[in-house]
């Protein structure tokens, strides 16, 4: 693995104080000269801090090549200190290659309404980049060692749903322990099934929490991608770090085809031999997707009169022909229909960016 991305704290600047209480306004060059006073050379030696023992660990176990590690620092003048004496302590000594410091905004247990409601969405924000920078979920993990309580589960969280690996290291005991990723995925059917409550929260920064009841009140689970923010009498909610991080993920469709379609618009349709009745409102949607620059060809397949659909939606077909892995699932007035739609696109993410944009544009 060439990625790594740590979270870092300030135990090696608390263990120097431990060593130097004398010593006033510490800069980064006191304490890497004091590792050299003392001689320090065994990288597990607990006064250098958790993180220097956790990376020189995956190093000596070839986990982690090296080659590019990202620290997440805090908002704070210690915690930009702590990754300054980090970068240059680990590629002076060759333990790593390139070093990226990331500082997140906001993330300082001074401010604990800042710290909840933008730091932590700040962080996932941070990582997120990070691991979609890399590009590879084999190539990247996460390594838990420092840094707020909070921080720590809220990143080995994001791992579990990137599908990343993630290590830790207890206190106890000097070697990281392994935690793997869990088939997890993100339920893209629940942000459609809710999509009137998750517009309306998204479209507004802060909103007072009287205006979502009726959400809440018929499903309590929507309250948890919320954070609650009291202001006198009132009582505001916004989007909370993690369902911050659920509506971009659901929503991202950066990965839309650059190809267009070269088919004329009036030879889109394939007939269908079976449904000859059909509503307007299917008209109209057809017209629509047959007017999109990604769309090659599409059909109506399937009609169920009876069917009672919770709402229309753009989904990807469980197939082995990647030219009719898309599909539309629409409520009508007459019913249940499901269209085919045969696009432009060539690989799992541009149908995936496909499947939101059609969602977030054509219902």
């Amino acid at each position: 693995m060439d990625n790594l991305i740590i979270t870092v704290g300030t135990s090696l600047i608390e263990n120097y104080i431990e060593h130097n209480p004398e010593k006033t306004n510490i800069t980064k060059d006191d304490i890497l000269s004091y590792y050299e006073k003392e001689s320090m050379v065994d990288l597990r030696d607990k006064r250098f801090g958790s993180e220097i023992i956790a990376v020189e660990n995956l190093r000596e176990k070839d986990i982690f090549s090296g080659r590019h590690l990202f620290m997440i620092t805090h908002d704070t003048v210690n915690g930009r200190l702590a990754g300054e004496v980090l970068e240059e302590f680990f590629l002076s000594k060759g333990i790593v290659r390139r070093v990226t410091r990331k500082a997140v905004e906001k993330m300082n247990k001074r401010n604990p309404d800042e710290f909840r409601t933008k730091g932590l969405r700040n962080l996932v924000e941070e990582v997120g980049d990070i691991v979609e920078q890399v590009g590879n979920k084999y190539n990247i993990a996460v390594c838990t060692v420092g840094g707020y309580t909070a921080e720590i589960f809220m990143v080995s969280l994001m791992a579990q749903i990137l599908g990343i690996k993630s290590y830790f290291m207890f206190r106890e005991f000097e070697d990281v322990t392994e935690i793997p990723p869990l088939p997890i995925k993100i339920d893209y059917n629940y942000y459609l099934e809710n999509k009137d409550f998750f517009n309306t929260i998204s479209n507004n920064e802060r909103l007072e929490k009287e205006k979502i009841e009726k959400y809440l009140n018929e499903k309590l689970e929507l309250s948890y991608f919320l954070e609650e923010i009291k202001d006198g009498d009132k009582t505001y909610v916004e989007l909370s770090a993690m369902g911050d991080f659920y509506l971009k993920t659901v929503k991202n469709c950066k990965y839309l085809p650059r190809r267009i379609t070269n088919v004329p618009v009036n030879e889109k349709e394939i007939p269908s031999s079976t449904i000859k009745e059909r509503p307007q409102e299917l008209d109209d949607m057809l017209s629509l997707l047959k007017a999109s620059p990604y769309v090659n060809k599409l059909k109506v397949v399937f009609h169920n009169p009876n069917r009672k659909l919770k709402v229309s939606k753009f989904f990807i077909l469980d197939s082995d022909d990647f030219e009719s892995t898309l599909a539309l699932e629409m409520k009508t007035s007459m019913g249940g229909f499901r269209v085919d739609i045969y696009t432009v696109a060539d690989t799992k993410k541009e149908y995936e960016a496909l499947m939101v944009y059609f969602n977030e544009n054509f219902l």
